[in-house]
């Protein structure tokens, strides 16, 4: 039987991720927030429960997990996501992938652990969607892309064929990136850059083409 789902994290993503759960036809018990301002809400018909406190009245034998904290474009030393993640996920927590019905995903790309593919995505063959990452919604990852571990495509980017992207990479909405290049890890792309050269990673790219804004300090 499949078990019931928390969502940790309350913002605007948590809502999509709880969207493409409820689409899904998953049991979803509502929300676990840092913020005490959320607490008591109502989300997608579902409630903000509280804080993480709330995981000790459940077990990782009962209740799963999905990550409601979008990726942010990350360029802080943890990111969020990432951190949570791991931190909850190294004490016996399960985090679910997502997958809305309305994503088109090739029987032969490979989608790691608690990876999230919202409405109208699509993962061509050969792609390889790493652990924690996001396809959001509209977003196009094309043949033989690899995206490592926590990468967020935002809604609409597009990633041509055979592109490498690194580790907590954000790919801003409507972005894209040609085919056959690399990104390094921590690279920041910015709404609709269109990028047309590798880059070594640890930086914000703007602008048509592409140029660097700043390095991460």
């Amino acid at each position: 039987m499949t078990l019931p789902i928390i969502i940790v994290g309350a913002g605007g993503h948590a809502i999509v991720v709880a969207d493409a759960l409820l689409a899904a036809g998953a049991r979803v018990l509502g929300f676990t927030d840092a913020d005490p301002a959320r607490h008591g809400r109502t989300l997608c018909g579902l409630p903000v429960l509280g804080d993480d406190r709330v995981l000790d009245g459940h077990t990782p034998a009962s209740v799963q997990l999905a990550n409601g904290i979008g990726g942010v474009g990350s360029r802080r030393r943890e990111p969020l996501r990432r951190s949570v993640q791991q931190r909850l996920t190294a004490v016996g927590w399960t985090f679910v992938s997502v997958h809305h019905p309305s994503a088109v995903v090739s029987p032969f790309a490979h989608v790691g652990a608690g990876a999230q593919l919202l409405a109208a995505c699509v993962v061509q063959p050969g792609a390889h969607v790493g652990e924690g990452c996001i396809v959001n919604t509209a977003a196009v990852v094309e043949h033989d892309v690899t995206l490592d571990p926590f990468v967020h495509v935002a809604p609409r980017a597009l990633v041509c064929g055979s592109v490498s992207v690194g580790a907590d990479c954000h790919l801003g909405a409507g972005a894209v990136v040609r085919e056959g290049l690399r990104l390094g890890a921590d690279t920041v792309v910015g709404a609709g850059a269109v990028v047309i050269r590798d880059f070594g990673g640890g930086g914000v790219l703007i602008g048509v083409p592409a140029r660097l804004l700043e390095h991460s300090a």
